[in-house]
């Protein structure tokens, strides 16, 4: 029986298998996906339903609106979140709407968190990790020069 040889590939650069996800056909990047991110992110951040009692008073309440990510856009397109960060870096319109996109997302937090419909440890575990967020504690940074300190009135 002959020998079979097979060729085998090493692995492939990140800029090949970016670009070659980027084409991959029937998940290709369409223009009209920037009017479709916008829209799918620009949700009110509450609704307010009115309840009868059984005293039948009427009361408002407040529920938070799922916040829309980007995992969950890129599942109504059939796709991944590492294909919409490809369309990012290869799309400037693209990357121009995931900013947009991502500012409603953080005014959606914001309100959300300031009217308490999210707890505050969800909201600032979110804010830090989907919206890039820092609460200033910046470890490891040093200043830019010496400490200067001045004492005065002696």
């Amino acid at each position: 029986m002959p020998a079979r040889s097979s060729a085998v590939s090493g692995p492939k650069s990140k800029k090949s298998a970016v670009s070659a996800s980027a084409k991959a056909p029937g998940l290709a990047y369409r223009p009209e996906y920037c009017a479709r991110l916008l829209a799918f992110f620009d949700v009110p951040p509450f609704k307010v339903t009115e309840v009868l009692k059984k005293d039948g008073s009427v009361s408002l309440v407040e529920t938070a609106s799922e916040l829309p990510t980007f995992a969950a856009f890129a599942r109504s397109l059939g796709v991944t979140q590492s294909r919409l960060m490809a369309w990012e870096k290869a799309h400037p319109a693209f990357a121009e709407a995931a900013k947009k996109a991502r500012d409603l997302q953080g005014d959606i937090l914001i309100q959300n968190s300031l009217r308490g419909n999210y707890s505050s440890s969800f909201a600032v575990f979110t804010a830090k990790n989907i919206l890039g967020w820092s609460d200033g504690k910046e470890e490891g940074k040093k200043a830019d020069g010496p400490l200067l300190v001045r004492w005065e009135g002696q």
